[in-house]
């Protein structure tokens, strides 16, 4: 073949019984004298060069065929013409060809008028039609729009319109609203199980999971700590820091305390007993001062033992009545003595006389056990410590203990009695006078800081005030300036204007024409002395009023540079005035708020305190109980009013979206949760599981703020919330690891 496609030697096709072979050049010229007749039986061919596909290329190529049944192949007339081949058609094939054009020109004629125009009818339906479906289209994304634009922010986070904007379909909003089914069988509040199976099938997906938002910062849960202790050791942190003045408490961090709670060795932990011995200072004091109250004083202890010895007598004097007597709430005790149990005679012994005096600080608190003991054994009661005779028990190891021995005790109590321990001498101390005028002096103190900040907002105003009616000095001062250039520029003009026109003025051309040469020169002399001394003036009259000009210019820099000072200044104080808000601030425990899937962020503030870092976290507690049944109510919910831009989903759409968003253990605990909940007989005031994990490092903090999504109604509060502490979170994580850096190099 040529590169043009066409057969290099078509002639061998014609005459198939003998051939020529014929030797060409480079320039595939014919080569004289290099040619031969051959018989078609001595030529072979490479089958990979003349096969099945090259035939048929050469059939379509050089013949073509009409599109009715049985039509022939017929030879295209450019190649008929280039051979001078007869392209006439046989008779049968002409006959059977004028055939079947004669039916089909018959076929057109037969149509009628009427089904012409039913064609026409139809082809104009289907222009119709077209157009009412892109009207149809158009008014669809108009409505998208406007359902889009009504949304006014801030909204409830879960249902967010970009959750359900699919990208792939012109970011069309999806409504997820749950489907309420009218079957009484699944109206209770937990048992939509057919429900969420047929929201599952309707909706298949959440068309855009991550909202635009970059990703969460994973927070950390490494803690020294059982999770189920967080919470408990976190209150009691909060109490013991807040109140350390009234206490004689020194701050000490929250690593601080959780290392004090788990040290069981020998070793006597400094943070733990300042801690129990302030607080049973606190207590001795108010009994000394007969303004206890009934925990502290003991009238609890007394009526409980009126209570189990009413009980004896009324079992003895009817013993067949023993298991149906009413107990004392909480009384598991059982009746006979407990060998070093609550107030045995061992007990009462250790702790004879522990009110008599305060523990003091000298030589390490020296016999703190013995009143703690005592302490115990006088105002607490089984009712209020669980396992009482346990704890009394481990910190007396035998009878006739010695002091020493039951010093080494205390560091071995598991950190559930050592927190419940602290909790009871927390919660009797709480009730205390000391901790009521405290807290009273500290309201006093922040109303009159309070009234401060309010005197400090008007002096924030008028400075405002000030700066803004020294911009509008200089903005007038400005205008003036240039249009007092501008009135220059124009008595130049007109003054150039008025020379010129001079030397047009004819009449004076005339009389300077009979002058003498002298008096012409007399008179420019004149004139030019005239000018010298106006410039001499001009430029007096300039140099005063720059001179005037840079006095007013030194004057408001003067002005300027006090207000700056003064601006300063009242923001240092405002920023003095802030932290001692919150030192005197008895908040225990600070929540910041929620984010969209109700995990609540709390900040532990380090109250005020220079010496001491505080938490250094950022803490993040799971959701309670009664936000898990909010989550679970979206599904049966039909009492919220209709939104142009709809809602999202129930409990499937909420854990899909945690699953997406990377909330992966947090949502396999709150499925379980979910799961838990929907067995009605469980009451859910008595779910106690949470987790709590934490945030400490600075740059997570910054990322959480990227995250999280101010157009919902609890994430625009805790983004505010967080933004205001900011700077006192990120200041405590700094120190907190500055701290644990020196721990370490010490170590």
């Amino acid at each position: 073949r040529q590169p043009n496609g066409r057969l290099r030697f078509p002639d061998a096709f014609l005459h198939p019984e003998e051939s020529q072979i014929q030797l060409v050049n480079q320039d595939e010229e014919p080569i004289e004298n290099f040619f031969r007749l051959v018989d078609s039986d001595e030529i072979k061919r490479d089958q990979r060069s003349f096969c099945r596909p090259v035939i048929q290329r050469f059939i379509r190529e050089c013949t073509h065929k009409d599109s009715y049944l049985g039509a022939p192949w017929l030879i295209k007339p450019n190649v008929a013409n280039h051979y001078k081949l007869d392209t006439s058609l046989p008779s049968h094939l002409q006959e059977a060809q004028d055939l079947v054009y004669a039916k089909i020109r018959k076929r057109k004629a037969a149509k009628t008028t009427d089904e012409k125009e039913a064609e026409k009818r139809a082809r104009k339906e289907d222009t119709l039609l077209q157009k009412a479906r892109i009207k149809e289209e158009k008014d669809r994304q108009r409505e998208e729009r406007r359902k889009q634009a009504a949304v006014k922010y801030p909204v409830e986070d879960l249902d967010l319109p970009i959750y359900r904007k699919d990208p792939n379909l012109n970011w069309v909003l999806v409504d997820m609203t749950p489907t309420n089914l009218k079957n009484e069988e699944n109206d209770g509040l937990y048992g939509h199980q057919q429900q969420q199976q047929q929201q599952q099938q309707q909706i298949k997906r959440i068309p855009y999971p991550s909202g635009g938002r970059p990703a969460r910062p994973i927070p950390r849960i490494e803690s020294v700590l059982p999770t189920e202790f967080i919470e408990q050791s976190l209150i009691l942190w909060s109490f013991l820091n807040v109140f350390s003045d009234p206490l004689q408490l020194s701050p000490f961090s929250v690593d601080d305390f959780e290392r004090a709670l788990i040290q069981s060795n020998s070793v006597k932990s400094t943070v733990m007993i300042e801690c129990n011995a302030c607080l049973l200072n606190v207590i001795i004091r108010e009994r000394k001062e007969d303004i206890a109250n009934e925990i502290a004083s003991g009238e609890a202890v007394e009526d409980y033992l009126e209570a189990l010895e009413d009980e004896e007598n009324e079992s003895e004097e009817d013993d067949h009545q023993k298991q149906t007597n009413p107990k004392p709430k909480g009384n598991d005790r059982d009746k006979q003595q407990v060998e070093r149990g609550w107030r045995d005679p061992e007990q009462l012994k250790i702790g004879q006389g522990w009110d008599k005096k305060e523990i003091r600080q000298t030589n390490e608190r020296k016999g703190w056990e013995s009143v703690l003991i005592g302490c115990l054994n006088e105002i607490a009661t089984p009712d209020m410590i669980p396992q009482l005779d346990q704890i009394l028990r481990h910190l007396v190891p035998r009878n006739n203990s010695t002091a020493s021995e039951r010093e080494k005790q205390y560091p071995s109590l598991s950190i559930k009695h050592k927190l419940t321990v602290l909790k009871f001498l927390v919660d009797v101390v709480n009730e205390s006078t000391l901790i009521k005028e405290y807290m009273e002096e500290c309201q006093e103190q922040l109303t009159e800081f309070r009234r401060q900040k309010v005197e400090m907002n008007k002096e924030v105003k008028l400075l405002a005030f000030r700066r803004a009616e020294l911009d509008r000095r200089d903005q007038a001062d400005k205008e003036e300036q240039e249009s007092s250039d501008d009135d220059d520029d124009d008595g130049e003009s007109n003054s150039e204007n008025s020379e010129s026109g001079d030397d047009f003025d004819s009449p004076k051309k005339r009389a300077r024409r009979h002058l003498s040469r002298q008096e012409k020169l007399k008179q420019k002399q004149k004139k030019r002395a005239e000018m010298e001394a106006l410039r001499k003036k001009q430029y007096e009259k300039q140099r005063e009023a720059t001179k005037a000009r840079n006095q007013e210019l030194r004057l408001k820099a003067e002005e300027r540079r006090k207000l700056d000072e003064e601006e300063k200044a009242l923001h240092k104080k405002e920023e003095q005035l802030e932290k001692d808000m919150r030192k005197y601030m008895t908040l225990r425990i600070r929540p910041l708020g929620r984010d969209r899937f109700y995990n609540q962020y709390i900040y532990l503030d380090n109250v005020g305190t220079s010496n001491t870092y505080g938490s250094g976290r950022l803490y993040v507690q799971s959701p309670t109980f009664v936000d898990i049944q909010i989550m679970m109510e979206r599904d049966v919910r039909t009492d919220l009013p209709e939104q142009p831009w709809g809602r999202g989903g129930g409990q499937w759409f909420i854990l899909e979206l945690m699953k997406a968003q990377g909330f992966e253990q947090e949502r396999e605990w709150l499925e379980k949760q979910m799961e838990t909940l929907k067995n009605q007989e469980i009451d859910p005031s008595t779910l106690t599981s949470s987790w709590w994990k934490y945030y400490s490092e600075p740059e997570e903090i910054q990322q959480l703020l990227s995250w999280l999504n101010p157009k919902g109604s609890r994430e625009y509060k805790l983004k505010n919330e967080l933004v205001k502490q900011q700077a006192y979170i990120i200041e405590s994580m700094q120190k907190r690891t500055q701290v644990n850096i020196k721990i370490y190099v010490h170590t």
